[in-house]
């Protein structure tokens, strides 16, 4: 007995979802265990009821299942007593459930079977079944993971320990998720007909939920909350952004995240790849916006600089959220919050938060300190960020150079998008055989290894100020463009000495600063100060006050 007749399934496509009572080695009424307010079963069904072109068919002996199936808009059909062992394989349940159909006049061409224990699977996905098998391809098994042969061992019952051989082959790990052509199988008496395909899920449906901590994860992943991160890096911009939304992203871990460049502004784009980002490129505001609403973020974040407000009430048509980093634009009028740790404001709006307060210290120096105050100097570090536009670098190491600076071991530090490596290896290579003590650093993800021993810095006027001084060292800070001559930190502090690069005026500058920076008690007071500084803390800050607005929001959304 079922709910399906002729006239309600009609379709050349079936999808048959096994949803059986419980059983003796998985969590206890599983498919009807209430996540998020809503039974296992919910999810699976209607995620296969947005597949059209497909009929859906819960194969279920409880009763309860069987209404909750027509009550979500799927039909149901009886799973004999004897189908529901734990020891009944997937083939005879669909031969079951496809021979009685046929003796009802109900016929289809491709089946996709479907558990409700993994719920996560993609209408995308759904679909890439029933085309495989429109190319002739007999049986389609879904495949959560494909194991390399190396790492593959078949094996041996045994007593105490399981016997191993190494596999000569890779192995596809099956999930119980499978596609196969009707005819061929009822034809081949109930066996799924060779060759066998296998389709690699993603890694998300592949979560199979097999324990309660598993519905833990599961409401969880229900609940993450998407954020689309609009990032611009360029030679001209620099990195700082890069690192800093790295920083901010690695405590929204569990949520979807998606990262997305203009083509032409895309510098740095590995480093999220290199964390496991999804990143993705547009090059016109028509392919950006197909990308917004294709994605449809709860959140949005700008790290782009200044933005305008008709840029600001373009987004708000696809978010209801949007966080805007060191934006002094127009544009962040209409955003919901505003972080600007690198300037200083005496009036801002109520969403705006200026100051090192919110400063987002990475998380490599939230480990390491520094503890070096030297009578003599002995170590400096130099690094001018990702890109050093002006080539900054090259100046300074000439102007060491024309000082005939010896006695100091300096730690040069490049960033990963240094555009004049060739020129400064070769002037590095020369001064090293003239004696001076000059280690070249060709960018690095470990920075702290580098500064945890030095005397002071010179360096940017940018993000990376906050980075030293939440290691307590004494900073020389070179403003190397007009938004970098707004930060004051280290002067207000009076952590340091900043200086505003002006070509003509550099090489007296530096001079007059180094003078300065090598006098022990001038270090011996910008230590004291730093010690008195919390940048530790900015980026909880932060993180809080994003996720109560989002709350808040939602409080309101919800009423």
């Amino acid at each position: 007995m079922g709910s399906y007749t002729t006239k309600t399934m009609n379709k050349k496509l079936l999808i048959l979802i096994m949803a059986r009572k419980g059983s003796d080695n998985v969590i206890s009424r599983q498919n009807l265990r209430l996540v998020n307010n809503k039974p296992l079963l919910y999810y699976i069904v209607k995620t296969a009821l947005k597949f059209k072109k497909a009929d859906v068919l819960v194969s279920t002996d409880s009763e309860e299942i069987s209404e909750l199936a027509l009550l979500y808009g799927a039909k149901y059909i009886e799973r004999p007593k004897f189908l529901t062992k734990n020891s009944t394989s997937v083939k005879e349940i669909c031969l079951d459930t496809l021979e009685k159909l046929e003796k009802e006049n109900i016929h289809y061409e491709k089946c996709l079977v479907l558990h409700p224990k993994i719920p996560l699977i993609k209408i995308s996905t759904i679909n890439t079944f029933f085309k495989n098998l429109e190319k002739n391809e007999p049986t389609v098994f879904g495949i959560s993971s494909v194991v390399d042969f190396k790492l593959a061992y078949e094996v041996e019952n045994s007593k105490k320990l399981l016997k191993l051989n190494p596999s000569k082959k890779s192995l596809g790990i099956l999930n119980r998720i499978v596609a196969f052509n009707t005819k061929q199988f009822i034809k081949n008496n109930g066996n799924f007909v060779s060759p066998f395909y296998g389709l690699k899920l993603s890694n998300d449906e592949t979560h199979s939920l097999n324990s309660y901590h598993d519905f833990g994860t599961f409401e969880q992943i229900l609940n993450r909350k998407k954020i689309l991160v609009r990032i611009d890096s360029t030679v001209k911009i620099g990195m700082g952004h890069v690192f800093n939304m790295l920083t901010i992203l690695n405590h929204f871990r569990n949520d979807e995240i998606m990262i997305l460049m203009h083509k032409k502004r895309n510098l740095g784009y590995k480093q999220f790849k290199k964390n496991l980002y999804n990143v993705s490129f547009f090059t016109s505001d028509d392919e950006f916006n197909k990308i917004l609403t294709k994605f449809k973020p709860d959140i949005i974040f700008n790290d782009i600089l200044n933005t305008t407000k008709s840029y600001m009430k373009k987004l708000h048509n696809h978010s209801k959220m949007i966080i805007n980093f060191e934006d002094q634009g127009e544009g962040r009028k209409l955003a919901n919050l505003v972080f600007n740790p690198i300037f200083e404001k005496q009036k801002s709006l109520s969403h705006e938060f200026y100051g090192s307060k919110y400063a987002c210290v990475r998380d490599e120096f939230r480990i390491w300190k520094n503890e070096i105050l030297s009578k003599n100097v002995q170590k400096i570090l130099i690094s001018f960020g990702g890109t050093d536009q002006n080539n900054i670098t090259e100046k300074t190491i000439s102007i060491i150079e024309k000082n005939d600076i010896k006695n100091v071991e300096f730690i040069l530090l490049l960033g990963f998008g240094y555009l004049h490596k060739k020129m400064i290896k070769q002037k590095i290579k020369y001064l090293q055989k003239n004696n001076f003590n000059i280690i070249l650093v060709d960018g690095s993800d470990f920075i702290a290894k580098y500064t945890r021993d030095i005397d002071f810095a010179i360096v940017s006027n940018g993000r990376t100020v906050f980075e030293l001084a939440s290691m307590n060292i004494p900073i020389l800070a070179i403003s190397v463009n007009s938004r970098e001559q707004n930060h004051n930190f280290v002067e207000e502090q009076n952590v340091g000495i900043k200086i505003d690069y002006e070509k003509s005026l550099y090489q007296k500058s530096l001079e007059n600063s180094l003078e300065k920076m090598l006098n022990f008690n001038n270090r011996k007071n910008y230590k004291k100060n730093l010690t008195k500084i919390d940048l530790l803390n900015g980026i909880n800050i932060v993180v809080d006050k994003i996720n109560h607005e989002y709350n808040l929001l939602n409080t309101f959304d919800n009423q």
